[in-house]
């Protein structure tokens, strides 16, 4: 917690922080933490993929969705708010949706071997 707090100006401490802070089932402390990631770094991407990532891990996937869409609009080229956001739709059965984001990342992750198989995945199911 110290070493997070010490890091204060870095978008990565509030986010990690917020990942702490939700595995020790502080929710509400934990989406603070992400929205101070947002607020302190607003053009960067990873406090709204973490954000989105921890909001489809309780379930509000509308949320999530939003929130790794704007990871992809401020990150268009990182892999990782693409998968999650395929993944977010993939639990909706939003199949041919969740593919295209798929496909979308591994243009820039082709070696991502959990990303193959869930494009695999949801081409099946499309």
């Amino acid at each position: 917690d110290a070493a997070l707090k010490a890091g204060r100006h870095y978008v990565d401490c509030y986010r990690f922080r917020g990942d702490i802070l939700d595995r020790r089932g502080d929710w509400a402390a934990a989406q603070k933490a992400y929205a101070e990631a947002v607020a302190i770094a607003p053009d960067l991407p990873a406090g709204y993929y973490s954000w989105g990532v921890a909001l489809a891990r309780h379930g509000d996937l509308a949320g999530a969705i939003a929130r790794l869409q704007a990871a992809n609009q401020r990150g268009p080229h990182w892999a990782d708010p693409l998968k999650a956001w395929g993944d977010v739709l993939a639990r909706q059965g939003r199949w041919k949706e969740a593919q295209a984001r798929y496909d979308a990342a591994l243009r820039f992750a082709p070696a991502w071997t959990e990303l193959r198989q869930a494009r695999d995945a949801a081409a099946r199911r499309a």
